[in-house]
């Protein structure tokens, strides 16, 4: 009956069934009062002898200052990226999202790029289905506009075109949070961090030693398996996971344009994060992350514009970040010192390039210091410097090199009880470049009691020329950096005694000197790569968290852009103007939750081609059979939505997933 009402429904209408079973569900069966923090909001969990209490959200600003991470656990209240060091969120002037990793598991998505897709100033496109090249858009800026960060590690792949970040391979194995920070970076993060810095976060141990295993297994083939062990005491912790995933995947080019040819993938990671007490106040700290993926691709006919079948071709890559690092305390932690020494390393093959290089090689290495001295209890200064060299090759291109340096300073301080400024200025130089400074002001103004506050940035930016724009063959030595200057002014409110929060932010991001081909330049025949193109985004992004009971609760988020090439007028591509996510979570009883998300993309641009808009319906469960197991199981696309993210390239139909997690 309920299939026959669903069939005859518009697309709005089935949405609402949809949601309102799951509501009736949900109020059939008893319920325990169980504690639903939002993002940002974890609290520690409490001992299972006492009884839950009434859900409420932090206060907006926590007295006193957070312990440095990750010689003291992370503080849940507390933000990384905002100054490179933990700061309390109630103080941040930047417009930012956490994502925690009871937020991860709880939604069961097996990738960084799934748990990213519709947050709010966010928007993504893949190739296709696992394995195809995947960006990531922050508030209209390019995919190579995105700072990517593991553990403070930029991981921005040196060997690209572009320098961005594919995000195709990065699992979720042993991430503690994920932090967005949305807005020009350049203070803290130097190039590429125009349209804003994602910051992944590797799990430290805690506590007594924890090990998970779990299995899981699908549609399109797809099987995933995976162990953890974490555990940690006063004098050292440690965290290391590996995990398979395998899948006979979807054609990457659209079945819906007659390509019926799957495309396996296959992806191994191991991650790690190791930490010692060296003295009362001198703490060493090891974080890897190594990933080896093996993804069959698909050609691109020139004639049609579109992507077609190939049966033998596939990308083969090979990935390993490490950092080590050394932290001081002086002064029970008023005086904090870093100095680390970062590495990434890429490895990218194509079996069947034709005319193009079938090998690229990358690596960062980077060499960093930084100083957070507590003047007072309302006042921290930070100074840091950091020297960087960029090298690529490709098999028809010799090893090419870049340099850079950079100094920055950063004050982060409070007037009065309500006021929280962060001002700060930095100067990079790069040996092809040039130079490039940038500056960064923020502002969160706590109105009044009663959970009114308004906050603001201003900001700017730049992208340093990758080595394959200005040192690789067709490349102009000439270029300079991109620029951009953005700001954000928003209002947050607190309403029915702090369980619900609404936030506004409206936002512009401005773009010079961005580097495009040129047709008509005269330093080619052909034409050139050269500093000519100019784009503004602007828009405004609405976010409300509602812990609707103990045993409910709500995540919403809304983002309209006008993203546009000031020269022709036309819209970004694969930017959409509006999107939104909603996320439903309910405890039904005891053992058993569920959750509903929605994600709704607007009309965007590709190859002169209008993608239509669609919505995504998933549907995720989790019961906890007895105190080691627990079964799991989702619903993908669950109205069997047909869509492109990117011209020409399929993406899944309605689609299941099942699993089972082993905790001793």
């Amino acid at each position: 009956m309920d299939v026959l009402i669903s069939q005859r429904l518009s697309l709005p209408g089935r949405i609402l069934l949809a949601c309102g079973s799951l509501l009736l569900t949900a109020s059939a069966l008893p319920a325990q009062e169980v504690v639903r923090i939002l993002v940002a909001d974890q609290q520690p969990a409490e001992p299972d002898d006492q009884q839950p209490q009434r859900p409420t959200l932090p206060e907006t600003v926590v007295e006193g200052n957070p312990n440095a991470f990750p010689a003291h656990p992370l503080d849940p209240a507390a933000i990384l990226s905002a100054g490179r060091t933990a700061t309390y969120g109630g103080r941040v002037g930047s417009s930012y999202e956490v994502i925690t990793a009871e937020d991860i598991a709880r939604s069961q998505k097996t990738t960084v790029l799934e748990v990213l897709r519709g947050r709010a100033g966010i928007s993504v496109a893949s190739q296709g289905g696992r394995g195809g090249l995947s960006s990531v858009f922050m508030r209209g800026g390019n995919s190579a506009h995105t700072k990517v960060l593991l553990d403070g590690i930029p991981i921005n792949d040196p060997s690209n075109a572009s320098r961005l970040f594919d995000f195709s391979n990065m699992t979720v194995d042993n991430i503690e949070r994920i932090e967005i920070l949305r807005g020009p970076q350049g203070v803290l993060y130097g190039s590429d961090s125009i349209g804003g810095v994602i910051n992944i976060v590797t799990r430290r141990g805690e506590g007594k030693p924890r090990l998970e295993v779990s299995g899981m297994g699908g549609s399109f083939g797809t099987g995933r398996s995976s162990i953890s062990l974490s555990g940690g005491d006063e004098k050292q912790y440690y965290s290391i996971s590996g995990s398979y995933l395998s899948s006979e995947n979807i054609s990457h080019a659209s079945s819906a344009r007659g390509n019926s040819e799957k495309d396996p993938y296959r992806n191994g990671t191991v991650s790690g994060r190791f930490g010692r007490h060296l003295g009362e106040d001198l703490h060493l700290d090891y974080v890897f992350r190594y990933t080896e993926a093996y993804a069959e691709i698909d050609d691109f006919d020139f004639l049609t514009g579109l992507p077609v079948d190939n049966l033998g071709r596939a990308n083969l890559s090979n990935q390993f970040f490490h950092r080590i690092q050394m932290q001081k305390l002086q002064m029970d932690g008023s005086i904090e010192h870093v100095v680390g020494f970062s590495m990434t390393d890429f490895d990218r093959r194509d079996t069947d390039p034709g005319l193009a290089p079938s090998q690229f090689l990358g690596q960062t290495r980077v060499f960093d210091y930084q100083s957070n001295l507590l003047l007072s209890e309302k006042n921290q200064f930070t100074v840091g410097a950091s020297y960087q060299h960029e090298q690529a090759s490709s098999d028809q291109d010799p090893l090419a090199r870049q340099f850079s340096s950079a100094v920055y300073l950063q004050d982060q301080f409070t007037l009065g009880d309500r006021l929280h400024t962060t001002a700060g200025v930095r100067w990079d130089d790069y040996s092809t470049a040039g130079r490039a400074s940038t500056y960064r002001v923020t502002s969160v103004l706590q109105v009044d009691d009663r959970g009114l506050a308004i906050h603001s940035s201003l900001g700017t930016g730049f992208r340093a020329p990758a080595l394959a724009e200005n040192l690789f063959a067709f490349g102009n030595p000439d270029l300079r950096p991109e620029s951009s200057r953005g700001w954000d002014v928003g209002i947050e409110k607190r309403l029915a005694e702090g369980r619900l929060i609404i936030d506004t932010t409206f936002f512009r991001n401005d773009f010079r000197d961005l580097i495009v081909f040129n047709p008509n330049s005269s330093l080619g025949p052909f034409g050139a790569l050269e500093n000519v193109g100019v784009a503004r985004s602007a828009g405004v992004e609405l976010s409300a968290r509602w812990l609707w009971s103990a045993q409910t609760s709500l995540r919403a988020s809304y983002t309209f852009d006008d993203a546009i090439d000031i020269e022709s007028g036309s819209q970004l591509a694969r930017r959409p103007r509006d999107s939104f996510l909603v996320t439903l979570d309910h405890q039904l009883n005891q053992q058993t939750s569920a959750g509903l998300t929605l994600l709704h993309v607007g009309n965007r641009n590709d190859l002169a081609q209008q993608l239509e808009s669609y919505y995504k319906l998933d549907l995720y469960l989790s019961w906890t059979l007895d105190d080691d197991w627990r079964l799991f199981a989702r619903i993908d696309n669950m109205l069997d939505q047909q869509y492109e993210e990117i011209f020409g390239y399929g993406t899944a139909g309605i689609s299941g997933f099942a699993g089972l997690s082993w905790t001793p």
